[in-house]
C-alpha cells in the first residue's frame, strides 16, 4: 500500500494513511454481580431473539427447545413468565423476533417469516404478555390467503418495529424475495387498534430487477432520519452493489444529502449512489452501518475488496463537497463471499461511537485475528490506534451446551451506563438455513447482570 495520498478505485476517491498504528490495552472488563438461567431455547441455528426493558419490566423474546416462539415478561422481584405462541421455528436463521410497544404499552410481536404470510401478535393489556392474542394482518381485511395477498401481507421477511419521534408506532417489511422485493411501511393507531400504510408507495422499489437492503432509519441529531441502503440482484449475496443513501424529516418525504427531493419509491436509477460498487467488488447488505462523527456528519460504514482481493472496512462522510471515502482497516486475510442463505462470515463490527476525548471509536471482530477496536480522528478519519478489546468475564463468555459444534450467540441489553444485562446462549453455527445432519440438543439462555 502507498504511504499516503488519493487513488481511484472502483469509481472512489479513496483517502489512506499507513496503518501503522500500535495497539493498547482497553478499559477495565465488566464485573458479573448476578447469573439467571432463563430457559431452555433451540439451538440449531443463530436466529435472533429479542430482549428488551420497559418500566423496569424484562421483556424477552425466543425459540424454545420445542422451536416454539416463546415471550417472557420478569416484572421486578418476581420471577419469569412465559406465553408460548403458536408458530415453530424450521432452520432459517433469517426468522429473529420482532417486538416493540405502542402508545399504550401494549407489546406488539412479529417474527419466525422468511417470504411467508405475515405472523403477527398483539396484546390486549399494557406491559401483559398474558393478553398476546394472534392477529397476523395489518392491512389486509382478513387473513385469507386471497385478502392477504391483496394487502401484500402473503410474502413477508424482515419485520422491523419503529417509535417515529412523535410517539406512533410504525412497522416494515419487506414484501417480495431477495432480488424481487419492495420495501412497506404501516402506522398503528391506538384509538382504532388498526394498521393502515404510513406511505401510500414502497420506499424502495427495484422494478422486479433487485430488491434494496435498508438500514433501520436513524435520526440524528440534525432532525433527519439516514437510511443507507444496497441493491441486491438476486439470492446470491456477492450480487449486492451501489451503496446508496437517502434521508427524511418524517419518513415521508424523501431526499438526497445536498437536499434534492427524491421522489418514492427509490429504484436503482433514482437515488442517490454513495459508492458504485458493482456486484463482486465486496459490499455485503448487512455490513452497512449508519453513524455520526462529532459534527453531526453522516457516516456510512461498509465494505470492499481491496485492489488484492482482500475484504476491507470503509467510511463514507458527507462532507461539503460530496461523499469521501476513507479506508479503516489492513486487512490482509482473504475472504470472499458468495452464494445463498444465511451466510457464515468471518467479520462483524458495530456502529461508530464518540469517546471522551472526541475520537471515533469503531467495535470489530474478524476470524483469526482478537477483536478491538478501531480508534479514529474524527477530523481526517485517519486509524489513530486499535485498542485491545477486552474479553467478556470467563464465566459468561464459556461454552456450556454439552452438544459439539457449540458456539455462543449472545446479546446485549444497557439499563445504564454502568449497568447492562448479557444474555448468552449456544447454537450450532450458520448452515445457509439448511438442516444439520443431527437435531442438537437444547441449550440454556443465561443472563448475566454486568457492572462497572
Amino acid at each position: 500500500m502507498a504511504t499516503s495520498g488519493k487513488v481511484l478505485f472502483f469509481g472512489l476517491i479513496l483517502s489512506f494513511t499507513p496503518l501503522l498504528f500500535a495497539e493498547e490495552s482497553a478499559p477495565a472488563p465488566w464485573q458479573v454481580t448476578s447469573r439467571e438461567e432463563i430457559a431452555t431455547v433451540w439451538s440449531g441455528n443463530p436466529v435472533g431473539f429479542c430482549f428488551k426493558e420497559k418500566e423496569g419490566i424484562l421483556f424477552i423474546g425466543f425459540y424454545s427447545a420445542e422451536r416454539n416462539m416463546v415471550i417472557g415478561q420478569k416484572n421486578p422481584g418476581e420471577a419469569w413468565k412465559f406465553q408460548t405462541l403458536p408458530t415453530k421455528i424450521g432452520w432459517d436463521s433469517h426468522n429473529f423476533i420482532a417486538m416493540e410497544f405502542d402508545r399504550e404499552k401494549k407489546l406488539h410481536v412479529s417474527g419466525n417469516m422468511h417470504c411467508v404470510p405475515l405472523i403477527y401478535f398483539r396484546a390486549e393489556k399494557p406491559l401483559d404478555i398474558d393478553s398476546l392474542q394472534p392477529v397476523h394482518r395489518m392491512v389486509a381485511e382478513n387473513t385469507t390467503h386471497e385478502a392477504r395477498k391483496a394487502a401484500l401481507e402473503h410474502q413477508v421477511t424482515y419485520p422491523v418495529f419503529l417509535i417515529h419521534s412523535d410517539g406512533r408506532l410504525l412497522f416494515n417489511y419487506r414484501h417480495g424475495n431477495s432480488g424481487n422485493g419492495i420495501s412497506l411501511w404501516n402506522i398503528y393507531d391506538e384509538k382504532t387498534q388498526a394498521w393502515s400504510r404510513f406511505l401510500d408507495k414502497p420506499l424502495t422499489d427495484g422494478k422486479g430487477m433487485c430488491n434494496a437492503y435498508a438500514t433501520k432509519p436513524t435520526l440524528g441529531k440534525d432532525g433527519f432520519y439516514h437510511v443507507a441502503y444496497v441493491w441486491r440482484d438476486s439470492g446470491d449475496c456477492a450480487t449486492n452493489h451501489d451503496l446508496s443513501y437517502m434521508r427524511s424529516r418524517d419518513l415521508i418525504h424523501w431526499e438526497k444529502s445536498d437536499g434534492t427531493p427524491l421522489e418514492i419509491p427509490a429504484t436503482p436509477g433514482s437515488g442517490e449512489i454513495v459508492a458504485p460498487l458493482k456486484p463482486g467488488e465486496g459490499l455485503l447488505n448487512s455490513f452497512v452501518r449508519v453513524s455520526f462523527d462529532p459534527e453531526n456528519r453522516v457516516l456510512l460504514t461498509y465494505t470492499r475488496y481491496d485492489e488484492n482481493g482482500i475484504l476491507q472496512l470503509m467510511q463514507a462522510r458527507r462532507e461539503k463537497d460530496g461523499w469521501k471515502h476513507y479506508q479503516t482497516s489492513n486487512w490482509r486475510r482473504r475472504w470472499v463471499f458468495s452464494g445463498y442463505g444465511c451466510i457464515p462470515t468471518e467479520l462483524s463490527f458495530g456502529n461508530i461511537n464518540i469517546d471522551e476525548d472526541g475520537n471515533l471509536v469503531q467495535y470489530w471482530n474478524r476470524k483469526q485475528e482478537p477483536s478491538g477496536e478501531f480508534v479514529l480522528d474524527p477530523a481526517t478519519l485517519r486509524p489513530l490506534r486499535r485498542t485491545v478489546r477486552p474479553a467478556m468475564p470467563k464465566e459468561c463468555s464459556q461454552v456450556e451446551n454439552p452438544q459439539p459444534n457449540q458456539r455462543l450467540k449472545a446479546d446485549l441489553l444497557p439499563l445504564s451506563p454502568n449497568k447492562q444485562l448479557y444474555f448468552v446462549w449456544e447454537t450450532l453455527p450458520i448452515n445457509r438455513d439448511q438442516a444439520h445432519d443431527v437435531v442438537p440438543v437444547p441449550s440454556t439462555l443465561r443472563m448475566f447482570v454486568l457492572e462497572r
